[in-house]
């Protein structure tokens, strides 16, 4: 393991361990993030598990990021939500730009076109986080490489409200290699490519995520029938603990490298450096 992982290690460590010494002590929360560390609490994940996916709020989720590493001192610098019943979009969003507080890297803006200009006058994390939390409570999450972003939220969530997220998780590149019997790591262009699913606006948080929710309910009809629960969905991977009890990983034998969208993402079944 190097120092620089063992460093971020120690990070991530030191700030769990933070909001578990915050909850032991009793300290109060802000109203809303009292509300919601209680309905986290109340979370009741067998039941979402239970439902039928064609019953079931969803959230789609993507992020764009200064980097890789929410413990190395990278965040976000835009997010967008995009709410699901069942296989169907509602028309509900919550989007927006993220004022980082950092410089934002060259080779990030080559990625996602954000560059400092373009976020000056955009609210910090802390600000709209309650809205992003508040959007996504009770839902299933789903996402391409949802790890990565769920590593960024998680983050905020133990810094602020002293939990991590309850929700369980979905990877719909692990949907893709279900159907499509491959291993690797594939990107979202080309699991859009493949389930022929057009793609438009790609490379912002908005844009990927209408086509990660489009790939999601392509793949949902072709690997479950209409009975199958929001478990039966989560079932085809074994979860992965280091991003929550329900979060889907890829299937093993895949490597941790760069992405098309150039997600940095550990698909392994250990945790090697």
């Amino acid at each position: 393991m190097s120092f620089r992982r063992l460093g971020r290690e120690l990070v991530e460590l030191r700030e769990w361990l933070g909001a578990a010494l915050y909850r032991h002590a009793g300290r109060p929360l802000p109203p809303r993030r009292d509300r919601l560390a209680r309905s986290w609490r109340a979370f009741d994940r067998d039941t979402l598990l239970a439902t039928p996916v064609n019953d079931a709020r969803i959230v789609v989720l993507d992020t764009e990021t200064t980097g890789m590493q929410p413990f190395g001192g990278d965040t976000l610098v835009e997010i967008a939500l995009v709410e699901y019943t069942g296989l169907r979009p509602t028309g509900r969003e919550l989007t927006s730009l993220i004022h980082p507080g950092r410089h934002i890297p060259s080779e990030s803006t080559a990625i996602h076109g954000l560059a400092d200009a373009d976020v000056v006058d955009a609210p910090s994390l802390e600000r709209i986080l309650d809205d992003i939390l508040e959007f996504l409570d009770g839902a299933l999450i789903v996402g391409h490489h949802v790890g990565f972003d769920l590593r960024f939220l998680n983050r905020a969530a133990l810094r602020h409200v002293h939990h991590r997220l309850p929700n369980p998780a979905l990877n719909t590149m692990v949907l893709f290699q279900a159907w499509s019997g491959k291993r690797g790591l594939f990107g979202l262009d080309e699991v859009a490519d493949a389930c022929g699913i057009p793609v438009s606006e790609r490379h912002n948080a908005r844009g990927d995520a209408l086509v990660c929710g489009e790939i999601f309910a392509w793949l949902a009809t072709h690997l479950t029938e209409g009975t199958a629960t929001v478990g039966d969905l989560l079932a085809i991977s074994p979860p992965d603990p280091r991003y929550g009890p329900h979060y889907s990983r890829p299937l093993a034998g895949t490597r941790h490298v760069p992405d098309a969208d150039g997600h940095h993402v550990d698909t392994r079944d250990t945790n090697g450096d």
